[in-house]
């Protein structure tokens, strides 16, 4: 009977042995096999998860840099026509008010770049003061454009949105141009750490 109850026991375990005979060997063996694929197949993910987000990340630093590139140059573009209109508006400023010399679209401000980022979801990675600024100083030049244009001749109030203009050009080119220069830097730097 008790020869019958331990061979009873040891049957649901036979598939642990080879020819009857217990091979602990073997069976360790496959237990090193099987962990070793689980932490492989798990440390290969990561390192995936890993890559896949890094590279989401450079991607987004590299559109974000390109943007404000362009950007930046539209800005500096534009800042340098509203002081040639400045500079210009003493020696003719016939060409603002009578409509036979100039027509209103030969003073317009180049928004290519600033119209296009409606569109795009990198618009909002750029800092908030830059876009907040660059609306402010495209707003205030059409809002003094339009004063001059509505003056049939250089008056009083002519002469106070011309200077408007320029006081607005000349704070874009002091603090918008030098924060997006530094932010171009700061994004350079980062997209080299992510190579490295």
């Amino acid at each position: 009977m008790r020869f019958m109850m331990g061979r009873t026991l040891a049957k649901p375990f036979r598939f642990l042995s080879i020819g009857g005979k217990p091979n602990l060997e073997f069976w360790f063996t496959q237990s090193v096999i099987l962990l070793s694929t689980m932490l492989g197949v798990y440390l290969a993910s990561f390192a995936g998860f890993e890559i896949a987000i890094n590279f989401d990340r450079y991607q987004r630093l590299s559109d974000t840099r390109n943007l404000e590139i362009s950007l930046r140059a539209e800005v500096s573009d534009n800042i340098i026509k509203v002081e040639e209109w400045a500079g210009s508006y003493n020696e003719g400023p016939m060409l603002w008010h009578d409509l036979r010399f100039a027509p209103r679209e030969s003073f317009k401000l180049d928004d290519v770049i600033w119209l296009t980022m409606r569109n795009s979801s990198t618009t909002f990675e750029l800092s908030p003061e830059t876009l907040t600024d660059i609306r402010r100083f495209y707003s205030v030049v059409e809002q003094n454009k339009t004063i001059l244009f509505q003056q049939s001749q250089p008056n009083g109030l002519a002469k106070k949105s011309i200077k408007n203009m320029a006081l607005a050009a000349k704070e874009a080119r002091s603090d918008i141009l030098d924060r997006m220069d530094e932010d171009i830097v700061r994004l350079d730097a980062e997209l080299k750490e992510l190579l490295d």
